[in-house]
């Protein structure tokens, strides 16, 4: 064994990243007073063009709503941070809390590190091979239809059933094909 090398892994070890889940809209308010339990804490937010009546702005939210990243050694602060305002509880597998791969984290703070990062529409166009991200198509490879109503909304191509069938759904919810899990985990 070298040097000192035993001891510094198992320390470093015990300082996982964790996905927390947070009361609905409380991931800044969670945040904020996670900083005085854990070593450090990521909330990945994004920019969005968002139209109301007849204006459009910009609107900075999380990517992830509802959850934010945190390390922290599950043996000392799990419990403190379950009753921590803003926190509903660590996100479980059974009994096991769910460790983030460092991987993960990396990519998020590489492309969040410096601010919000603008997630507006891929700019896609009619016959572009899509992965659905989010909602029931989770996963699904479908192919681009168009933009509905602006750039909120979107139809896609799935294959279902053996029958292509069009779906409408939130433009946030695909990224282009190749993109693969980092992208989906930004967007």
């Amino acid at each position: 064994m070298s040097e000192g090398g035993g001891a510094d892994r198992i320390t470093l070890n015990m300082r996982d990243w964790y996905l927390v889940r947070t009361k609905t809209g409380g991931e800044r308010v969670a945040q904020e007073h996670l900083k005085n339990v854990v070593q450090r804490t990521l909330l990945p937010l994004g920019k969005t063009q968002v139209r109301q009546r007849d204006r459009t702005f910009q609107r900075v939210s999380p990517i992830f709503p509802s959850y934010l990243f945190a390390s922290f050694s599950l043996a000392c602060a799990s419990r403190q941070i379950r009753y921590t305002p803003g926190v509903r509880d660590i996100v479980r597998f059974g009994e096991h809390a769910a460790v983030v791969p460092l991987a993960v984290i990396d990519e998020l703070i590489s492309r969040c590190g410096s601010g919000p990062i603008d997630i507006s529409k891929a700019n896609l166009s009619p016959g572009a091979s899509v992965k659905v991200i989010d909602g029931a198509f989770r996963d699904f490879d479908a192919v681009f239809d168009g933009y509905l109503s602006g750039s909120e909304r979107i139809a896609v191509l799935l294959s279902v059933m053996n029958a292509e069938r069009r779906v409408v759904m939130r433009a946030n919810m695909v990224v282009p094909s190749g993109r693969g899990e980092a992208a989906s985990a930004s967007a």
